[in-house]
Protein backbone atom coordinates (compact mmCIF):
# COMPACT_ATOMS: atom_id res chain seq x y z
CA UNK A 1 0.00 0.00 0.00
CA UNK A 2 2.55 2.73 1.10
CA UNK A 3 4.48 1.48 -2.50
CA UNK A 4 1.56 2.36 -4.26
CA UNK A 5 0.82 5.60 -2.50
CA UNK A 6 4.80 6.59 -3.35
CA UNK A 7 4.02 5.41 -6.74
CA UNK A 8 1.49 8.41 -7.04
CA UNK A 9 2.98 10.91 -5.49
CA UNK A 10 5.97 10.73 -7.83
CA UNK A 11 4.02 10.31 -10.50
CA UNK A 12 2.11 13.53 -9.21
CA UNK A 13 5.05 15.17 -8.79
CA UNK A 14 6.18 14.65 -12.45
CA UNK A 15 3.13 15.63 -13.87
CA UNK A 16 3.27 18.89 -11.81
CA UNK A 17 6.95 19.22 -12.92
CA UNK A 18 5.81 19.15 -16.78
CA UNK A 19 2.88 21.33 -16.02
CA UNK A 20 5.52 23.95 -14.66
CA UNK A 21 8.54 23.48 -17.22
CA UNK A 22 6.60 26.51 -19.51
CA UNK A 23 9.41 28.75 -20.05
CA UNK A 24 6.96 31.40 -21.23
CA UNK A 25 3.12 31.71 -19.82
CA UNK A 26 1.01 33.69 -21.56
CA UNK A 27 -2.79 34.67 -21.20
CA UNK A 28 -5.39 34.64 -24.00
CA UNK A 29 -8.37 37.16 -23.23
CA UNK A 30 -11.57 37.26 -24.69
CA UNK A 31 -15.27 38.09 -24.02
CA UNK A 32 -17.58 34.80 -25.29
CA UNK A 33 -18.37 32.27 -22.43
CA UNK A 34 -15.94 29.06 -22.43
CA UNK A 35 -18.72 26.95 -23.64
CA UNK A 36 -19.01 28.71 -27.35
CA UNK A 37 -17.29 27.03 -30.05
CA UNK A 38 -14.57 29.54 -30.61
CA UNK A 39 -14.04 29.23 -27.04
CA UNK A 40 -14.20 25.25 -26.42
CA UNK A 41 -13.23 24.13 -29.74
CA UNK A 42 -11.61 26.72 -32.43
CA UNK A 43 -9.22 28.67 -29.01
CA UNK A 44 -8.69 25.49 -27.67
CA UNK A 45 -7.04 23.86 -30.70
CA UNK A 46 -5.14 26.36 -31.47
CA UNK A 47 -3.82 26.61 -27.86
CA UNK A 48 -3.48 22.84 -28.03
CA UNK A 49 -1.53 22.81 -31.30
CA UNK A 50 0.89 25.87 -29.74
CA UNK A 51 1.93 24.16 -27.04
CA UNK A 52 2.53 21.00 -28.58
CA UNK A 53 4.88 22.20 -31.53
CA UNK A 54 6.76 24.21 -28.95
CA UNK A 55 6.96 20.98 -26.38
CA UNK A 56 5.44 21.90 -23.82
CA UNK A 57 7.82 25.49 -23.53
CA UNK A 58 4.74 27.92 -24.22
CA UNK A 59 1.28 27.32 -22.26
CA UNK A 60 -1.55 29.59 -23.01
CA UNK A 61 -4.50 30.30 -20.46
CA UNK A 62 -7.47 31.37 -21.71
CA UNK A 63 -9.49 34.08 -19.72
CA UNK A 64 -12.96 33.90 -21.32
CA UNK A 65 -16.10 36.04 -20.49
CA UNK A 66 -14.38 38.99 -20.53
CA UNK A 67 -12.81 37.55 -16.99
CA UNK A 68 -9.00 39.57 -17.83
CA UNK A 69 -10.25 41.77 -20.50
CA UNK A 70 -13.81 43.57 -21.28
CA UNK A 71 -14.76 43.38 -24.44
CA UNK A 72 -14.22 47.30 -25.57
CA UNK A 73 -10.64 46.69 -23.73
CA UNK A 74 -8.86 43.79 -25.69
CA UNK A 75 -7.07 45.56 -28.19
CA UNK A 76 -5.82 48.05 -25.46
CA UNK A 77 -5.02 45.62 -23.25
CA UNK A 78 -3.16 43.20 -25.32
CA UNK A 79 -1.17 46.16 -27.13
CA UNK A 80 -0.23 47.23 -22.94
CA UNK A 81 0.41 43.75 -22.16
CA UNK A 82 -2.16 43.41 -19.47
CA UNK A 83 -2.62 39.92 -21.74
CA UNK A 84 -0.34 38.62 -24.65
CA UNK A 85 -3.01 37.18 -26.64
CA UNK A 86 -6.35 38.37 -27.17
CA UNK A 87 -9.49 37.16 -29.40
CA UNK A 88 -11.43 40.41 -30.25
CA UNK A 89 -14.08 42.03 -32.32
CA UNK A 90 -13.69 45.28 -34.31
CA UNK A 91 -16.72 46.39 -34.56
CA UNK A 92 -17.25 47.63 -30.82
CA UNK A 93 -14.52 49.94 -31.63
CA UNK A 94 -15.65 50.74 -35.49
CA UNK A 95 -13.78 54.41 -35.86
CA UNK A 96 -10.80 52.39 -34.80
CA UNK A 97 -10.91 49.96 -37.78
CA UNK A 98 -12.43 51.48 -40.64
CA UNK A 99 -10.44 49.79 -43.09
CA UNK A 100 -11.53 46.72 -41.21
CA UNK A 101 -15.08 46.88 -41.03
CA UNK A 102 -15.29 47.26 -44.71
CA UNK A 103 -15.48 43.58 -44.81
CA UNK A 104 -19.00 44.08 -43.28
CA UNK A 105 -20.31 45.71 -46.70
CA UNK A 106 -23.53 44.07 -47.43
CA UNK A 107 -24.19 41.16 -49.54
CA UNK A 108 -20.47 39.77 -50.47
CA UNK A 109 -19.48 36.61 -49.31
CA UNK A 110 -20.98 32.78 -48.95
CA UNK A 111 -18.99 31.36 -46.04
CA UNK A 112 -17.17 32.11 -43.84
CA UNK A 113 -14.15 30.35 -45.24
CA UNK A 114 -14.52 32.16 -48.01
CA UNK A 115 -14.99 35.92 -46.49
CA UNK A 116 -12.09 34.88 -43.91
CA UNK A 117 -9.54 34.17 -46.73
CA UNK A 118 -10.39 37.61 -47.78
CA UNK A 119 -9.95 39.13 -44.25
CA UNK A 120 -6.64 37.78 -44.18
CA UNK A 121 -5.18 38.35 -47.51
CA UNK A 122 -6.24 42.31 -47.03
CA UNK A 123 -4.28 42.22 -44.23
CA UNK A 124 -0.99 40.28 -45.31
CA UNK A 125 -1.22 42.46 -48.13
CA UNK A 126 -0.76 45.56 -45.89
CA UNK A 127 -4.05 47.46 -46.76
CA UNK A 128 -5.38 47.06 -43.19
CA UNK A 129 -1.76 47.48 -41.49
CA UNK A 130 -2.39 50.76 -39.59
CA UNK A 131 -5.21 49.62 -37.78
CA UNK A 132 -3.00 46.92 -35.72
CA UNK A 133 -0.41 49.14 -35.04
CA UNK A 134 1.04 48.56 -31.68
CA UNK A 135 0.50 44.54 -31.92
CA UNK A 136 0.96 41.63 -34.03
CA UNK A 137 -1.93 40.43 -36.11
CA UNK A 138 -2.00 36.31 -35.95
CA UNK A 139 -5.89 35.73 -37.61
CA UNK A 140 -8.01 38.13 -39.34
CA UNK A 141 -11.05 35.72 -39.54
CA UNK A 142 -15.34 36.39 -40.17
CA UNK A 143 -18.29 34.26 -38.84
CA UNK A 144 -20.53 32.77 -41.34
CA UNK A 145 -22.76 35.19 -43.17
CA UNK A 146 -25.54 37.06 -41.00
CA UNK A 147 -29.39 36.18 -41.46
CA UNK A 148 -32.32 38.06 -40.41
CA UNK A 149 -34.15 36.06 -37.47
CA UNK A 150 -38.00 37.14 -36.46
CA UNK A 151 -40.17 36.46 -34.04
CA UNK A 152 -43.55 37.08 -35.90
CA UNK A 153 -43.18 37.59 -39.65
CA UNK A 154 -41.37 35.74 -42.40
CA UNK A 155 -41.06 38.83 -44.77
CA UNK A 156 -39.96 38.59 -48.75
CA UNK A 157 -39.36 42.22 -49.58
CA UNK A 158 -37.57 44.60 -47.37
CA UNK A 159 -40.52 46.73 -46.86
CA UNK A 160 -42.03 44.02 -44.35
CA UNK A 161 -39.17 45.11 -41.87
CA UNK A 162 -40.29 48.99 -41.85
CA UNK A 163 -40.98 50.26 -38.07
CA UNK A 164 -40.12 46.25 -36.35
CA UNK A 165 -37.30 46.47 -33.81
CA UNK A 166 -34.31 44.77 -35.19
CA UNK A 167 -30.86 44.10 -33.10
CA UNK A 168 -28.03 44.93 -35.00
CA UNK A 169 -24.51 43.67 -34.67
CA UNK A 170 -22.35 47.17 -35.77
CA UNK A 171 -23.19 49.95 -36.99
CA UNK A 172 -22.23 49.21 -40.65
CA UNK A 173 -25.62 46.58 -39.64
CA UNK A 174 -26.97 49.29 -37.78
CA UNK A 175 -27.07 51.05 -40.90
CA UNK A 176 -28.23 48.50 -43.32
CA UNK A 177 -31.66 47.76 -41.23
CA UNK A 178 -31.88 51.24 -41.49
CA UNK A 179 -32.67 51.29 -45.13
CA UNK A 180 -34.78 48.75 -44.97
CA UNK A 181 -36.91 50.94 -42.58
CA UNK A 182 -36.54 48.52 -39.72
CA UNK A 183 -36.06 50.53 -36.40
CA UNK A 184 -32.28 48.76 -35.59
CA UNK A 185 -31.48 48.49 -31.45
CA UNK A 186 -28.64 47.61 -29.45
CA UNK A 187 -28.31 44.88 -27.33
CA UNK A 188 -25.19 43.26 -25.86
CA UNK A 189 -25.73 39.57 -27.24
CA UNK A 190 -26.16 38.23 -23.69
CA UNK A 191 -29.24 40.14 -23.37
CA UNK A 192 -30.73 39.35 -26.53
CA UNK A 193 -32.68 36.16 -25.54
CA UNK A 194 -34.61 37.84 -22.61
CA UNK A 195 -35.76 40.77 -24.74
CA UNK A 196 -36.71 38.76 -27.27
CA UNK A 197 -38.85 36.95 -24.46
CA UNK A 198 -40.14 39.98 -23.49
CA UNK A 199 -40.57 41.72 -27.05
CA UNK A 200 -38.62 44.45 -26.53
CA UNK A 201 -37.24 43.19 -29.43
CA UNK A 202 -39.36 41.63 -33.15
CA UNK A 203 -36.26 40.29 -34.70
CA UNK A 204 -32.31 40.20 -34.82
CA UNK A 205 -29.25 40.18 -37.13
CA UNK A 206 -26.63 36.82 -36.34
CA UNK A 207 -25.29 34.26 -37.70
CA UNK A 208 -26.94 30.74 -37.35
CA UNK A 209 -24.40 29.57 -35.05
CA UNK A 210 -26.15 31.89 -32.37
CA UNK A 211 -29.70 30.02 -33.16
CA UNK A 212 -28.10 27.98 -30.99
CA UNK A 213 -25.12 28.72 -29.17
CA UNK A 214 -27.42 31.43 -27.69
CA UNK A 215 -30.53 29.28 -27.54
CA UNK A 216 -32.02 32.51 -29.91
CA UNK A 217 -33.93 29.70 -31.93
CA UNK A 218 -36.34 29.37 -28.80
CA UNK A 219 -37.74 32.98 -29.78
CA UNK A 220 -37.49 33.75 -33.18
CA UNK A 221 -39.80 31.42 -35.72
CA UNK A 222 -38.56 33.09 -39.11
CA UNK A 223 -34.77 33.24 -40.41
CA UNK A 224 -34.72 35.12 -44.06
CA UNK A 225 -31.85 33.67 -45.47
CA UNK A 226 -30.04 36.56 -47.12
CA UNK A 227 -26.61 36.35 -46.44
CA UNK A 228 -26.09 39.60 -45.27
CA UNK A 229 -22.84 40.51 -43.98
CA UNK A 230 -19.86 39.05 -42.10
CA UNK A 231 -18.16 40.61 -38.82
CA UNK A 232 -14.27 40.36 -38.83
CA UNK A 233 -12.88 39.27 -35.68
CA UNK A 234 -8.92 39.63 -34.78
CA UNK A 235 -6.68 37.23 -33.11
CA UNK A 236 -3.88 39.70 -31.89
CA UNK A 237 -0.27 38.97 -29.41
CA UNK A 238 1.76 41.72 -28.04
CA UNK A 239 4.97 42.67 -29.67
CA UNK A 240 6.94 43.05 -26.49
CA UNK A 241 5.81 39.42 -25.84
CA UNK A 242 6.31 38.37 -29.36
CA UNK A 243 9.83 39.59 -29.56
CA UNK A 244 11.00 37.92 -26.61
CA UNK A 245 10.06 34.71 -27.84
CA UNK A 246 13.10 32.60 -29.51
CA UNK A 247 12.94 32.08 -32.91
CA UNK A 248 12.37 28.80 -33.16
CA UNK A 249 9.16 29.59 -30.91
CA UNK A 250 8.24 32.88 -32.53
CA UNK A 251 7.83 30.22 -35.71
CA UNK A 252 5.77 28.66 -33.76
CA UNK A 253 3.33 31.00 -33.36
CA UNK A 254 3.76 31.85 -37.57
CA UNK A 255 2.84 28.88 -38.31
CA UNK A 256 -0.45 28.79 -36.28
CA UNK A 257 -1.17 31.98 -38.03
CA UNK A 258 -1.92 33.90 -41.00
CA UNK A 259 -4.11 32.51 -44.09
CA UNK A 260 -4.28 29.34 -43.59
CA UNK A 261 -5.23 29.49 -40.28
CA UNK A 262 -7.74 32.09 -41.07
CA UNK A 263 -9.53 29.61 -43.12
CA UNK A 264 -9.38 26.81 -40.87
CA UNK A 265 -11.29 29.44 -38.46
CA UNK A 266 -13.11 30.27 -40.81
CA UNK A 267 -14.72 26.51 -41.66
CA UNK A 268 -15.05 25.98 -37.58
CA UNK A 269 -17.07 28.95 -38.01
CA UNK A 270 -19.13 27.63 -40.98
CA UNK A 271 -19.45 23.75 -39.14
CA UNK A 272 -21.40 25.71 -36.44
CA UNK A 273 -23.52 27.22 -38.44
CA UNK A 274 -24.34 24.30 -40.19
CA UNK A 275 -25.56 22.92 -36.65
CA UNK A 276 -27.37 26.31 -35.67
CA UNK A 277 -29.50 25.83 -39.02
CA UNK A 278 -30.47 21.88 -38.48
CA UNK A 279 -31.22 23.38 -34.95
CA UNK A 280 -33.67 25.96 -36.13
CA UNK A 281 -35.25 23.12 -38.58
CA UNK A 282 -35.52 20.87 -35.54
CA UNK A 283 -37.82 23.45 -33.33
CA UNK A 284 -39.89 23.57 -36.66
CA UNK A 285 -39.24 27.04 -37.52
CA UNK A 286 -39.14 28.62 -40.75
CA UNK A 287 -36.25 29.11 -43.40
CA UNK A 288 -37.45 31.65 -45.72
CA UNK A 289 -35.63 31.52 -48.97
CA UNK A 290 -35.60 34.13 -51.40
CA UNK A 291 -35.55 33.97 -55.11
CA UNK A 292 -33.54 35.58 -57.28
CA UNK A 293 -36.06 38.08 -58.14
CA UNK A 294 -36.93 38.66 -54.14
CA UNK A 295 -33.11 38.92 -53.26
CA UNK A 296 -32.68 41.68 -55.79
CA UNK A 297 -34.85 43.95 -53.89
CA UNK A 298 -32.98 43.51 -50.79
CA UNK A 299 -30.17 44.20 -52.66
CA UNK A 300 -31.13 47.08 -54.21
CA UNK A 301 -32.52 48.23 -50.82
CA UNK A 302 -29.60 48.24 -48.68
CA UNK A 303 -27.52 50.58 -51.51
CA UNK A 304 -27.69 53.81 -49.37
CA UNK A 305 -26.43 51.92 -46.39
CA UNK A 306 -23.68 51.01 -48.49
CA UNK A 307 -22.87 54.35 -49.66
CA UNK A 308 -23.27 55.41 -46.12
CA UNK A 309 -20.82 53.12 -44.36
CA UNK A 310 -18.19 53.57 -47.69
CA UNK A 311 -18.89 57.74 -46.34
CA UNK A 312 -18.21 56.96 -42.92
CA UNK A 313 -14.95 54.86 -43.85
CA UNK A 314 -13.74 57.63 -45.65
CA UNK A 315 -13.89 60.22 -43.29
CA UNK A 316 -11.87 58.25 -40.78
CA UNK A 317 -8.96 58.52 -43.30
CA UNK A 318 -9.56 55.38 -45.33
CA UNK A 319 -9.43 54.35 -49.13
CA UNK A 320 -12.35 53.00 -48.58
CA UNK A 321 -13.68 52.80 -52.24
CA UNK A 322 -10.12 50.78 -53.66
CA UNK A 323 -10.37 48.59 -50.15
CA UNK A 324 -13.87 47.47 -51.30
CA UNK A 325 -13.02 47.26 -55.15
CA UNK A 326 -10.40 44.64 -53.44
CA UNK A 327 -12.92 42.86 -51.24
CA UNK A 328 -15.01 42.27 -54.10
CA UNK A 329 -12.23 41.17 -56.79
CA UNK A 330 -10.60 38.74 -53.69
CA UNK A 331 -14.33 37.56 -52.94
CA UNK A 332 -14.51 36.32 -56.50
CA UNK A 333 -11.52 34.16 -56.75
Amino acid sequence: MRCGLLALALSVAAVGSVAQAAEYEFRLAHYLPPTHNQSANVLADWIARIEDQSDGRISIEQFPAGQLLGIQDIFDGVQNGVAELGWGLPAVQASRFPRTQLLELPFTFRSAEQASRVAQTLADEGLLADEFEGVRLLVLHTHAPGQIHLRQVGPLVPQALTGLRIRFASPGVRAMLAAFGAEPVGVPAPQVYENLEQGVLDGVTFPYEAMKGLRLGEQVRYHVELGLYVLPFYLIMNETAFDGLPEDLQQVILDNSGLEEAMRVGRSWDEEDARGRAYVQGLGNTIVELTADQRQAWVDAVQPAVGEILAAAEGEGADARTIRSRIVELAAQ
